[in-house]
């Protein structure tokens, strides 16, 4: 028999199956209504009655690569293949010989505290996520019966970076600009070109000498590298598709440049720059004047703080930028709005104060 109610705003359903010579209870909440939950448990003992409930024994790693092969490595790209990867190597070390339906809340926290003596907590969310994602699809496909990722946690005992926000002030950017506008190398130009443009590493990379328009000062980002695949790639989002307006003080000197035939910025392996090779010769410049220690992406930062230091609209900033909305704008660069709402509230109130 069935059993329906209404938990917050959406609807669960549970119903009683014998699996492994033992009464269990299946469960399934989220619906929104109640017909759809009735629905799901009439289907759910129609299979009970004609003996199609699935009381999958198979190991859950296996499961987790099958998945994972037919669902997900298809469509993702280098960088997040690794992340799976990582979590099939976790689960083959750990729980190589647990099945698919036997796992439990406790099971999956003690595997999580253990990774997390060892890695960061975005780490450990990472792996919680990705383990969460294919718990989603057991549950739909009736190989699990409980969602045993609900009301786990996660920690770590390893120290995060420093996620501050790093770039440069005006007089350390203008100092590394003098260093670098003459230098022919081409870790400089590309340095030279994030400081102007706000591109992301990997668009600066995938530029090419047909990218630049010197008729209208513009640079146009249509791509992105791929350093692990040594190739083009879609821009991270859509709205990262943009033609940059560039000042025609770094577009005079760019002028000059003489581009690789494959990319604009093409090293003596006929392929970009590596991140790592930019951001040593980033250091050398940084450590010559003692200037803040940033990476190429604070180079990102120090561009946008720029504008908005000169009272740039945000909205600007943010297409400028390629963000997917202005609301990602307005998270990372929060802090420095803060300063600058305290500055207008003291103008506003000095304002004030002379009526």
């Amino acid at each position: 028999m069935a059993s329906i109610y209404k938990r917050g705003k959406t609807w669960t359903a549970n119903v009683s199956i014998i699996q492994n010579d033992k009464r269990i209870r299946k469960t399934k909440s989220g619906f929104p209504t109640k017909r759809e939950a009735q629905t799901w448990s009439n289907d759910i003992e129609f299979k009970k009655q004609t003996k199609q409930l699935s009381t999958s024994n198979s190991l859950f790693v296996e499961e987790f690569k099958d998945w994972y092969t037919i669902f997900k490595e298809p469509q993702i790209q280098t960088a997040t293949k690794l992340w799976y990867h990582t979590a099939i190597n976790l689960l083959q070390d750990k729980w190589s010989d647990k099945k698919v339906n036997e796992i439990t809340s406790k099971d999956f926290q003690l595997l999580l505290n253990e990774y997390g003596n060892h890695h960061v907590k975005s780490s450990v969310l990472k792996i919680k996520n990705l383990i969460g994602m294919f718990v989603v699809y057991a549950i739909d496909d009736d190989m699990i019966q409980k969602d045993f990722t609900r009301n786990v946690t996660t920690s770590s005992k390893v120290s995060s970076k420093d996620k501050s926000l790093k770039f440069l002030e005006l007089s350390e950017m203008r100092k590394l600009i003098n260093r670098i506008r003459d230098n022919d190398s081409i870790s400089c130009k590309m340095i030279l070109t994030s400081i102007y443009s706000g591109l992301r590493f990997s668009e600066v990379a995938a530029l090419t000498k047909d990218d630049f328009d010197f008729q209208n000062n513009t640079i146009t980002v249509n791509k992105s590298w791929q350093m692990q695949d040594k190739a083009f790639k879609e821009t991270k989002t859509s709205t990262s598709n943009r033609v940059v307006i560039m000042p025609e003080s770094y577009m005079s000197i760019a002028k000059k440049w003489t581009f690789g035939e494959d990319y604009a910025f093409q090293g003596k392996d006929g392929l970009p720059i590596s991140n790592n090779g930019v951001n040593k010769q980033l250091k050398a410049y940084l450590d010559m004047d003692n200037s803040t220690p940033i990476t190429f992406h604070g180079l990102r930062h120090t561009h946008a703080s720029y504008l908005l230091s000169k009272d740039i609209a945000i909205q600007y900033v943010s297409e400028r930028l390629g963000h997917a909305d202005v609301n990602i704008t307005l998270r990372v660069y929060a802090h420095l709005l803060d300063k600058k709402r305290d500055q207008e509230t003291k103008e506003t109130l000095s304002s004030l104060n002379e009526l």
